[in-house]
């Protein structure tokens, strides 16, 4: 019985003392691919232990396989290839990690708090959801709310810009609480076959809850949006049963899951009243000065040149930008032979980190999002937008009609100026 569940009891009401055993899984074939493990893992335990629970049998080993009789070999004298002895029901331990699912395996943190550049205030906000797992044996076994919440969870969400250290702040987390981490990016859920999805969130959760480990799930938009009303496709339904799934998942994970956003979105409702969001934006200068002095390490070559206060002076980067930009510049030094990186150097890379997007195959840029600038287009801008229409379309300049309310139909050019 995992330790999430209400307490058993009797049927004179009173709690029953009576523990499951420790169900275990042990000799898959290694050919099955580790995503149907888990879910054959999922479906395996919850069909054995309703068995357990509604039979009370003593504990028990049985053998399952495929291709030959396992009962005939192991009287012949070969091992068995599922083997296992079950730990004593009393202890509570974890399964060993050679029972665990591979794919989806905890490793441990691999930052800490002191490594963070945050503000204080998103430090506070990180130290809060750090406290909110570590008071609740306190607040729901001791003073009882678990009479009211059964499944007490911790849903965070970090939202902001890409590169500004919300990876890092989930690991710190990981790290304080003393747990391992395990990491997923909704594109591993995601499966071509449908009702897949859900089924593969659901052993996600399930992998964690075993593990008792933090549960990160990265670049998570699509799976924190609004449901869908009315779907029309097959593919929006299958959407739509992800989220349901992760509304159930949320209530029963007694956890902590930490998802990551780059874009706020206008979450689903259900969801959002879920979680705890902290936000992360780019660097002040403070901030970019003390990343600087950290991605410089002492047996970095540097030369005399290299200032990390005119470094600190480029705006609008973020951490992963300062990182990638000492890297590249490292690797231009070495490849160079140039024997120490200059500020040239470290400038240039940087520069090249924050440069605009590539051209279309017509030589253009993409125009401004409109929702980018409140400024009206002038004259020559909107001639200008209407130029790179005409290439995207071939040459041709594009027309459309529009009826007023009198019946008179207007010309409007590619520009937006009615004519």
């Amino acid at each position: 019985m995992s330790g999430h569940e209400p307490r058993p009891t009797n049927r004179d009401g009173h709690p029953d003392p009576w523990t499951a055993p420790q169900l275990f899984l042990a000799g898959f074939p290694e050919e099955v691919p580790e995503l149907e493990m888990v879910k054959f893992r999922v479906r395996l335990f919850a069909m054995l232990g309703d068995l357990v629970r509604r039979y009370r049998p003593a504990p028990f080993t049985f053998s399952a396989g495929y291709g030959h009789d396992l009962t005939h070999a192991s009287q012949a004298g070969a091992p068995p290839s599922v083997t296992g002895t079950p730990p004593p029901a009393s202890s509570g331990a974890a399964p060993s990690p050679e029972l665990r699912t591979p794919g989806l395996s905890a490793v441990q943190p691999l930052y800490t708090f002191d490594q963070l550049v945050l503000p204080q205030a998103t430090i506070d906000r990180l130290l809060d959801c750090v406290s909110l797992v570590e008071v609740a044996p306190l607040v729901f076994d001791t003073w009882n709310l678990r009479s009211i919440e059964p499944n007490p969870s911790t849903a965070v969400n970090f939202r902001g810009p890409p590169g500004t250290g919300k990876t890092m702040a989930a690991h710190a987390i990981a790290h304080r609480l003393g747990r391992r981490m395990l990491s997923c990016r909704l594109s591993d859920l995601e499966s071509k076959y449908h009702g897949d999805g859900p089924k593969n969130l659901a052993a996600l959760f399930a992998s964690a809850r075993e593990q008792n480990a933090v549960l990160f799930i990265d670049e998570a938009e699509s799976l924190l949006s609004r449901r869908f009303a009315q779907p029309q496709q097959a593919a929006e339904s299958a959407i739509n049963s992800m989220r349901t799934e992760l509304l159930m998942a949320l209530d029963t994970f007694t956890g902590l899951v930490v998802f990551a956003s780059n874009l706020p979105h206008s979450y689903d409702a259900a969801i959002e009243s879920r979680l705890m969001h902290v936000d992360f934006a780019l660097p002040d200068r403070s901030a970019r000065m003390r990343i600087w002095q950290t991605h410089l390490p002492p047996e970095l070559p540097v030369r005399d040149d290299v200032s990390v206060d005119e470094l600190a002076d480029v705006a609008d980067v973020s951490g992963r930008d300062i990182k990638l930009a000492v890297i590249l510049a490292a690797i231009g030094t070495a490849r160079r032979k140039l024997g120490a990186v200059g500020q040239d150097t470290l400038l240039s890379a940087l520069e090249e980190q924050r440069a605009p997007a590539a051209p279309d195959s017509h030589g253009a840029y993409a125009p401004p999002h409109p929702a980018a600038t409140t400024a009206e287009l002038s004259d020559t801008d909107k001639e200008s937008v209407a130029e790179r229409l005409r290439h995207a379309l071939g040459g041709e300049a594009t027309s459309a009609t529009e009826e007023g309310a009198d019946g008179r139909k207007d010309t409007v050019d590619a520009a937006g100026e009615a004519g």
